[in-house]
């Protein structure tokens, strides 16, 4: 029965069940406190830190792992320092999080824990990505690749997977990166990770609609932000909607792409994501730039233009 409730606490999370994970995690740090369990009672904090920037409060997520006394246990202590570091990447806080990834990774070499140095490079990868460092993200999920084959379990192969198909989606090349994307959705579906699955199948629509797909990558994206939407996966549902504002923006249906767009912002401000507020703004202008260009086209030195474009703001 040892450390039962927070292995729930981790497969209801793994499960996209974040109520339930949070509610796990709560008991588990009320039983460890009483029982002085260091090792189960972090496990569950983690948790809960997680559940948190799941839904998207990144950083309450931080400001509640940073109101804790640091863990002494080197193990505990890199798991403590990767989560700070993944939050203020994904804050935009880029400088500092790879500073502390740096160092939760020396020390998990140090420690010869190699779970922990793949979490590193996971992170790091993730944030190069950010940067528009490719060449540098796909060399650490590839690194994370290498390591796989010495863990059991799903979890790194699969992000190691699904972290090069993003890679090559990014950068054009659609079809090279659907069979990594694939492989790494197949592993998710046989965990049954269904917040890993909707996220490889929101990557899977962008390579359709840069395949010309459209169709396939509007239901890809619909599927996915349902999951999402249920799940309380607030971060991730946001980019759904950009994402399938994206298709109809290739569309050349601009009021609906608009639509899910402003969605999106919604959600990015409400969850104080400067990142996607960034991103979803200029999406915003350039369809506003499209609709311009689209009257000027169908209605040279038109009246009616400023009164249309009132419209379509209010």
């Amino acid at each position: 029965m040892e450390n039962l409730v927070s292995e729930s606490a981790q497969r209801l999370f793994c499960l996209g069940e974040l109520d339930g994970a949070d509610c796990a995690a709560d008991s588990e740090i009320q039983r460890a406190s009483e029982l002085g369990n260091i090792g189960d009672l972090w496990r569950a904090r983690l948790i809960k830190a997680d559940v948190l920037a799941a839904r998207g409060h990144l950083e309450p997520a931080l400001k509640y792992l940073e109101s804790l006394q640091t863990p002494d246990d080197v193990e505990w202590y890199v798991e403590f320092m990767l989560r700070r570091g993944e939050y203020l990447g994904a804050l935009g806080r880029c400088t500092i999080a790879l500073q502390v990834l740096n160092e939760a990774e020396v020390r998990a070499r140090n420690a010869n824990i190699l779970p922990l140095v793949a979490g590193a490079y996971l992170r790091r990868a993730f944030i190069f990505f950010a940067q528009k460092d490719y060449v540098s993200s796909e060399y650490l999920y590839r690194a994370v690749l290498g390591i796989a084959d010495k863990i059991d379990g799903w979890y790194f192969r699969g992000n190691a997977l699904w972290g090069i198909g993003k890679n090559l989606m990014i950068q054009g090349s659609h079809q090279e990166a659907i069979p990594w994307l694939s492989e790494a959705l197949a592993i998710f579906e046989a965990a049954n990770a269904r917040l890993s699955v909707a996220m490889v199948w929101g990557e899977l629509a962008v390579c359709q609609l840069g395949l010309g797909n459209d169709q396939a990558a509007v239901e890809l994206n619909l599927k996915a932000a349902d999951v999402e939407r249920e799940a309380g996966y607030v971060h991730n549902y946001q980019v759904s909607l950009a994402n399938i504002g994206n298709v109809y923006l290739h569309r050349r249906d601009y009021l609906t792409a608009l639509s899910y767009y402003q969605r999106a912002i919604s959600l990015a401000r409400e969850i104080k994501d400067p990142v996607s507020v960034k991103k979803w703004t200029y999406n915003i202008n350039l369809t506003y730039a499209k609709i311009r260009a689209q009257v000027d086209q169908e209605h040279p030195r038109s009246i009616a233009e400023p009164e249309l474009l009132g419209r379509l703001c209010s």
